[in-house]
């Protein structure tokens, strides 16, 4: 619900005191006048009937009551209703253990964990309407009438006033690296702020309304801007959406009345945005093309975040008609509201996440906030949540095998968690014929699902797998068993099956490299690359060092280019730690599953996983390897120039080393990040898309090669008892042999 400016700009605190005297009921009655043409304002669109006539009610069974909505009996955790007024805006620390929440003329402070009070900061300028931790949970942002304020959290003293806001500061959010911080206003602008010194860095404006709500980004190239008039509702707003230099991308105008609500996806593909015409809109953002509405509030829709997993979507409503006050959870793929809670007594204004993603808070004009948690709305929904420890919640899928991919029949609703580079989408796409190497991996179908999808979004359309040469692995036997399967499942996806790999040259513009087995990559990708067509190789790149080697030189002999990966890479939390999110990283420690194949080193079949999460953080530059290993685990320890040290814990059996999940921790200059959760291929796809599209692979090769030396030196420094082994030395041994080889 977006507060009316005229009204809570010089709104008295004595509106709501009891009148004493001829003064007091004076002022009584202002209050109640004002009062009233807030809620007139406010309220209009939702005392408006729907736009298209519907009735979204809950709809009477057939014994004449209304239908129970999962999750209905749904409790808080935790409620706190002792605010002066209104609370407007609310926010979690970095550590998910603090919450701060906006009322008029205080910001309080609340511990989570114990349900206690912690601290009231006072703001003598009205409603706090917006507040925003650091990453580093050490400065406070909060945003009022003509103020915007940085508080040291520590002290609760303000350290930074920056001026400039005419209006009342509506939103505020840190850019992903730290670097920015902007704040909406409905002063009509959007102003930028160096986080560190509070200098202004540049003002967006030209909305001709009021701007209601901002959010960056995963990665931080974008900027999506709310705007409407509150006084005004039935007025149509929009969403924007800016690059970093603040040029203006699009304008995502679909809604009927003021939007309130901005949210990325985990990958930041989609932008959901959440209007006063009571529904939520699903917009592509390389395309600014609308996706999807969603219908199902009988309020205006206020607020909205994304869970990490990308498929769900909380939002919460209210407006000036009695009841329909609810928290809802979307499940994306089915495009549908699965779960609601009537939640408050009054409108709902505000909903923020915890970083961990297990608690939800809600602040509203009930004068309360309350804390959920997030595993009760997917339970009720259906969908459970793996135990996890106090720093993190992982999905952990079984060893060897990646989790098969979600059902692409709803692609357009489906959003995977991870965060990619933009890729140029031309306004027409040249179809891309794709061919597969290699049907002994469930990788094959998985991409296969995604690429021959009829409704795909942009950022992978225009490429179909048209071809597949099912030989993969020659003799380890759980590759070769799944070739029948993996054959017939992508042959129902329209893929025709050839007999060689000549023959699959003659058919495609690409090839997606994916036999399970390393060890023949070698001789497959040669005729491709002296046919010329660019090439993906999925993991292993190779079944050793001397053969990546090996493979890179002669894709540079025949100048085609090749890009390798694991999917792992694309996770939305690496890539937001890789684009400076808690400043420059020092150390990581990653984990995946690791189990062996004879034919491989050691590292190459399943390590590999959470060796390239490893480097996708803390990036090029190790020097040496030490190696522990047992039957259970593998610890690898690398030292980075400068001495970073990064390390990688392999896990094999769930009694010698414990639960086998994907994640890591990340030590920044500017805090400490959980990496998260593994959540699908399709971030890797659309990687590989844009690397058919412009030919420029999105990983050096300095950076794969590094990755492989890491663990050909654990193998050699396990074989050496556990002491230190250079990469230097076997790279230099692995080119030498390669070049022999290559005679």
């Amino acid at each position: 619900m977006i507060l009316n400016r005229g009204h809570l700009r010089n709104r008295p605190s004595t509106v709501w005191l009891s009148p004493v005297s001829k003064t007091g009921r004076v002022r009584w009655c202002a209050g109640l006048a004002l009062l009233a043409l807030f809620l007139a304002a406010n309220g209009a669109r939702a005392q408006a009937p729907p736009r298209d006539g519907k009735n979204r009610q809950s709809r009477p069974n057939k014994q004449g009551r209304a239908s129970k909505s999962p999750g209905e009996n749904i409790e808080p955790q935790a409620a706190f209703a002792k605010f002066p007024d209104w609370v407007v805006s609310v926010a979690f620390s970095p550590d998910s253990k603090t919450l701060a929440a906006g009322s008029y003329g205080v910001v309080k402070l609340i511990d989570v964990v114990e349900k206690q009070e912690l601290a009231v900061l006072a703001e003598p300028r009205g409603f706090v309407k917006a507040v925003k931790f650091s990453a580093d949970g050490k400065i406070l942002v909060t945003g009022s009438y003509q103020s915007l304020l940085m508080w040291d959290v520590a002290t609760k003293k303000v350290i930074r006033t920056l001026k400039g806001h005419t209006g009342y500061v509506t939103s505020v959010a840190f850019s992903p690296d730290e670097k920015t911080l902007a704040s909406a206003s409905d002063d009509e602008t959007v102003r930028l702020w160096d986080a560190a010194s509070g200098e202004p860095r540049g003002v967006l404006k030209d909305f001709q309304q009021p701007a209601l709500a901002i959010a960056y980004s995963p990665r931080g190239d974008l900027l999506a801007v709310a705007t409407g008039d509150a006084d005004r509702p039935t007025k149509k707003g929009s969403a924007r959406l800016f690059d970093v230099a603040g040029n203006l991308l699009w304008v995502l105008a679909g809604h009927d009345r003021i939007v309130s609500a901005v949210a990325f996806s985990p990958d930041g593909g989609t932008l959901a945005t959440g209007s006063a015409d009571e529904t939520i809109k699903l917009w592509n953002t390389a395309s600014g093309k609308e996706i999807r509405e969603l219908e199902g509030h009988s309020r205006p829709v206020n607020s909205l975040a994304y869970l990490p997993e990308g498929k769900w979507l909380f939002s919460v409503c209210g407006g000036r008609s009695e009841g329909g006050n609810v928290l809802k959870l979307w499940n994306l793929e089915k495009g549908k509201d699965v779960v609601t809670v009537p939640a408050h007594e009054g409108p709902i204004n505000q909903l923020a996440l915890s970083p961990d993603s297990r608690l939800l808070a809600t602040a509203s004009l009930d004068k309360s906030v309350k804390v959920w948690e997030v595993a009760a709305f997917l339970a009720a929904a259906g969908e459970t949540r793996p135990a996890a420890s106090d720093s993190e919640i992982e999905i952990v899928p079984e060893a060897p095998a990646l989790p098969e991919p979600v059902d692409q029949k709803s692609a357009t609703a489906t959003f995977a968690f991870a965060v990619t580079r933009p890729v140029e989408v031309p306004s027409t796409l040249k179809q891309i014929r794709v061919g597969i190497i290699g049907l002994d991996t469930s990788h094959a179908v998985a991409f296969t699902q995604v690429l021959n999808n009829p409704e795909a979004r942009e950022n992978v359309a225009g490429c179909r797998v048209v071809a597949a040469y099912p030989q993969g692995s020659r003799d380890i036997k759980s590759s070769t068993e799944r070739v029948p399967e993996y054959t017939l499942k992508v042959k129902e996806l329209g893929v025709e099956i050839v007999d060689s790999i000549e023959e699959l040259l003659t058919r495609v513009d690409v090839v997606l490299l994916e036999s399970n087995d390393g060890r023949p990559h070698l001789e497959q990708v040669l005729p491709v690359l002296k046919a010329g067509k660019p090439v993906f190789i999925d993991k292993p790149i190779a079944g050793s060092l001397v053969d990546a080697v090996a493979i890179f030189e002669m894709a540079r002999h025949y100048e085609v280019p090749i890009f390798s990966a694991s999917s792992l890479r694309y996770t939305a939390g690496a890539q937001a730690i890789r684009a400076g999110k808690i400043g420059e990283v020092k150390g990581c420690d990653t984990y995946s599953p690791c189990s062996l194949e004879a034919t491989h080193p050691d590292l190459f079949w399943y390590g590999i996983h959470g060796v390239e999460t490893l480097f996708t953080v803390m990036g090029t530059g190790c020097e040496s390897v030490t190696r522990v290993s047992t039957p259970g685990i593998d610890l690898a320890t690398g030292v980075w120039q400068g001495g970073r040290v990064g390390t990688f814990r392999g896990i094999r059996t769930p009694e010698g080393g414990g639960v086998a999940g994907y994640g890591g921790t990340v030590f920044g200059t500017k805090g400490i990040e959980q990496i998260g959760s593994y959540a699908g291929y399709e971030p890797l796809v659309i990687e590989i898309v844009g690397f058919f599209r412009t030919g420029k692979p999105p990983v050096a090769e300095k950076e794969t090669l590094e990755i492989y030396a890491f663990m050909e030196a654990a193998d050699e420094s396990k074989r050496q008892g556990g002491k230190p082994v250079t990469l230097e030395s076997v790279l230099a041994k692995a080119r030498q042999a390669a070049q022999k080889n290559l005679k």
